[in-house]
């Protein structure tokens, strides 16, 4: 079982690292980009690439605004800047605080699975992978 939650950790981060590499740029994907999408599914269009695109970016932006929250909160410390900093536990954090951090974090793995079956739907994901990263994804999402 662990095995296979690493293995489909590793391929949804290498999907995850290609489309962050699409997302990288300000507007629509370029050609290099469709054409690396196509060698992956042939009949995927420049729509669904520029959509898939978009939707990575939203997914960026979600996980800078946690990075962001929890580094004021102090959930996450730089201990380049202060290394005897010890970061705080979420039970200590007020009753607010806490459940803006929840509502973020429920948005991100929202997000996450709507990208994860955006790809399925693009054919950029077998269906194999698709039923165990979701499975995976959904149980890290209740546990967390």
């Amino acid at each position: 079982m662990k095995k296979t939650i690493i293995t489909s950790l590793a391929i949804l981060i290498s999907i995850g690292g290609l489309t962050t590499a699409l997302a990288s740029t300000k507007t629509g994907i370029s050609q290099d980009e469709l054409t690396y999408l196509k060698s992956i599914n042939p009949s995927i269009t420049m729509s669904e690439g520029n959509s898939l695109k978009q939707q990575r970016k939203q997914l960026d932006d979600l996980h800078k605004q946690v990075e962001e929250l929890e580094f004021d909160y102090g959930i996450l410390v730089d201990n380049t800047k202060n290394p005897n900093k010890e970061p705080k536990k979420l039970d200590e954090l007020t009753a607010e605080k806490r459940k803006k951090h929840s509502q973020l974090i429920d948005k991100v793995w929202s997000k996450e699975l709507q990208f994860l079956d955006a790809q399925y739907k693009a054919g950029l994901i077998k269906e194999d992978d698709y039923k165990i990263e979701k499975k995976n994804f959904e149980e890290l999402r209740d546990n967390n």
